[in-house]
């Protein structure tokens, strides 16, 4: 059963058809949240984060950040003493551009949720590229998933679910009622008010840049 809240990412949609299509023959009973907007813990330079996908079944609570990316190759350079930097290469092309760790966003967004939730629920983060042509390196974080690895993810997370002993298996109403717990946690926030959370971010974070290379310039006049 798929709750659709606002959203006009093709890319989204696509994902939640896919991960539909792969999860629902392996568990009779789930629920998929788009779009879960949760508040972030105060300080967070964007008060609130978005969730593409809640994926909650049998065996617990699956989040997935889905990218747009489509007809890439997509691999990460390693440095000693910071992390991976992410890159995208269009197929044909010969420069890449830089994008931002979505391992490294999911992390902090499956902790804080995970802060907001019983102790007792399985909680899994994984980023799902839905769309045609994507190419992985070889060594990439195994949360990082193609559409034809989600049958084979389905089966996965069944079989190390029901082997556990440390999380409950979910019926249909412990189910409904972890949905339930997402939309309290969601309350009244929005989309627009996440979105606009954002542009506020990225406007403060450019403003307090701008005084740290002014004052940088500042010091330098002075020596």
């Amino acid at each position: 059963m798929t709750i659709a809240l606002p959203s006009n990412a093709a890319a989204a949609s696509l994902g939640v058809q896919q991960l539909t299509s792969a999860f629902s023959p392996t568990f009779p009973y789930l629920r998929i949240l788009r779009n879960l907007i949760s508040p972030m813990p105060e300080g967070h330079t964007v008060p609130t984060a978005r969730i593409d996908a809640v994926l909650v079944c049998e065996t617990g609570m699956y989040l997935f950040e889905i990218k747009a990316w489509r007809n890439a190759f997509v691999y990460r350079k390693k440095a000693e003493q910071a992390p991976p930097r992410w890159f995208l290469r269009l197929h044909g092309c010969k420069n890449a551009r830089e994008v931002k760790d979505p391992a490294c966003q999911g992390g902090r967004k499956t902790a804080q949720l995970r802060s907001l939730l019983c102790d007792t629920l399985r909680l899994q983060y994984f980023v799902l590229l839905p769309c045609e042509g994507i190419e992985l390196e070889g060594v990439m974080p195994a949360a990082v998933i193609t559409q034809q690895d989600l049958p084979y993810i389905a089966r996965l997370v069944r079989n190390n679910g029901r082997l556990a002993r440390n999380y409950p298996l979910l019926d249909e109403q412990a189910i409904d009622r972890t949905v339930q717990r997402l939309h309290e946690i969601q309350g009244s926030l929005t989309l627009d008010d996440h979105l606009r959370n954002c542009r506020d971010g990225s406007a403060q974070a450019a403003a307090a840049a701008n005084a740290r290379a002014w004052a940088a310039s500042a010091a330098m006049e002075l020596q």
